[in-house]
């Protein structure tokens, strides 16, 4: 987003306000939100205030790039950084399974099956962080690589975070290096009255 930079700073607060009321209004829109007391009102203001401060940031430095909303709503739900490079690491040659093994998982029907659901989950996942969906294929037929072996396998989803971090598939850590450790929680557990018998 271009905005040139103003020598008033008030209007710098202008833009700023604008910016933040133009997030949380599309995170409600996005989130089709109701009602400003439920937790999804708290996450779009939470979003508006660092999409605001990202804004001001742009106006006061020189060099700093505001996202579009949308890419910066994404970017920021899937890795909490408006900015963040959601573009998959670049892949290896040894990484994309060769011809003659996918070709050969594909007959396995579960296999084939899911192949076609990775590669619907990782093109829409692309789709909505705004890049490019490249790496679908090899990522699908090296997903029905590993279902075709039979052996033990994470989702969809968590396979797709390994390939976008260069790990291999099934590794057990879904967090990036740099992370620290998430923190250990309770499950919830839904009463036994509401459980489908």
């Amino acid at each position: 987003m271009s905005i040139p930079v103003p020598t008033d700073p008030s209007a710098t607060n202008v833009h700023a306000e604008n910016a933040r009321a133009r997030a949380e209004g599309f995170v409600w829109g996005v989130l089709h939100i109701q009602y400003p007391s439920t937790p999804d009102a708290a996450t779009a203001r939470a979003f508006a205030a660092a999409y605001a401060e990202r804004v001001t940031e742009s106006l006061t430095s020189e060099g700093v790039l505001v996202p579009d909303l949308a890419e910066a709503w994404v970017a920021w739900r899937v890795a909490g950084d408006l900015t963040a490079n959601l573009a998959p690491a670049r892949v290896s040659v040894e990484r994309a399974p060769r011809f003659e093994e996918y070709d050969a998982a594909l007959g396995n029907r579960t296999a084939w099956w899911l192949c076609a659901e990775a590669l619907g989950y990782v093109r829409g996942w692309c789709d909505a962080a705004g890049v490019g969906s490249g790496d679908a294929v090899d990522f699908a037929h090296a997903y029905a690589v590993l279902v075709a072996a039979g052996a033990s396998r994470p989702n969809i989803a968590d396979a797709w975070t390994n390939w976008r971090a260069g790990r291999p598939l099934t590794a057990f850590s879904t967090q990036a290096p740099d992370q620290p450790p998430p923190e250990a929680h309770t499950p919830i557990h839904a009463p036994a009255e509401r459980i489908p018998r």
